[in-house]
């Protein structure tokens, strides 16, 4: 369901704890080049402003800027696309009450959602078949990632939005086991956590390539939302097994795209997010969306500040 960004497998615990808010990827700052990795320092192809609704109707965005999540998505995402990896850094009841960036992507949908076949989103709904094992997990995983409760209903309504645009929406499936193998003696497994989810993620996504491979008329696009750790092109070798990118880059053909929607205050309150190379656009961060472009079909997309 939810998760964090591990840098490296060998970290204690505790640190995984600590960066659970990023089971999203994610990477700083000028020269216009085009690197083929996040390692590089890429130019950022510039902001994006978060959301029409908040940007004043008559403003003009700067050059290189855009007044909504939907132009930049328009903009960005190539039309010969076939899986688009959505990553976010997920909000928490302890960190500043802004708008999300699910509700953004809520909000944008509409403009490729003609284009849209699929969208797989990182949640799930508890199999009653599991009885209190599976609920009490839940909860526990829930609590352990400091999700407010907000989340769930704007869970829903991306679902919704998915449905009006005749998306089909898609959900994790654990099963009994899995939640025991979540929560094994009354503590979250992070790892396991990291694991049951690029697992999901994964096998969902691959099986809506090859099922829509079949219909000569179907949409071109696939989305896949979640955080922003699983969705990574330029995985450390470290976590790259939590990465669900290559496995689908392959089965697409190499026509993945990643992207990660970061919301400013929370990226300024995150210390994995305030490391990475595209950290000196949040710090700019105002009216518009911002997007660097880390390498090949890979983006981080800044949102517009809530106000």
């Amino acid at each position: 369901m939810y998760r964090d960004t591990v840098r490296y497998r060998s970290v204690a615990l505790g640190v995984v704890a600590g960066l659970i808010s990023f089971a999203c990827g994610t990477p700083s700052a000028t020269e216009p080049t085009e690197p083929t990795v996040r390692t590089e320092r890429p130019a950022p192809v510039v902001g994006v402003p978060g959301d029409a609704a908040i940007a004043d109707a008559r403003a003009v965005p700067p050059p290189g800027m855009y007044a909504d999540l939907a132009g930049v998505l328009v903009e960005i995402i190539p039309a010969d696309a076939r899986v688009i990896g959505l990553g976010e850094l997920h909000n928490r009841v302890d960190r500043a009450a802004v708008r999300s960036a699910l509700a953004v992507f809520t909000a944008a949908l509409p403009s490729i959602g003609d284009r849209l076949s699929d969208l797989i989103v990182e949640t799930w709904i508890v199999d009653p078949n599991c009885g209190k094992t599976a609920v009490a997990a839940t909860q526990k995983m829930e609590t352990e990632v400091k999700r407010p409760e907000a989340t769930k209903s704007e869970i829903a309504l991306l679902a919704e939005a998915a449905k009006a645009a005749k998306v089909q929406p898609h959900a994790m499936k654990l099963s009994c086991a899995d939640y025991k193998t979540l929560v094994p003696n009354g503590e979250v497994d992070a790892l396991a956590m990291l694991t049951l989810t690029t697992r999901e993620l994964k096998r969902i996504a691959i099986s809506a390539v090859v099922h829509r491979d079949k219909d000569p008329a179907h949409r071109p696009w696939i989305a896949v939302y979640g955080g922003a750790l699983h969705n990574d092109r330029f995985p450390d070798k470290a976590i790259a097994e939590w990465s669900y990118a290559a496995a689908v880059d392959k089965v697409s053909k190499d026509r993945y795209v990643e992207i990660d929607l970061i919301v400013p205050e929370l990226a300024a309150a995150d210390s994995v997010s305030r490391k990475q190379p595209w950290y000196s656009l949040v710090e700019t961060a105002g009216d518009w969306v911002q997007v660097w472009k880390r390498g090949d079909r890979s983006f981080v997309v800044i949102l517009a500040k809530t106000r």
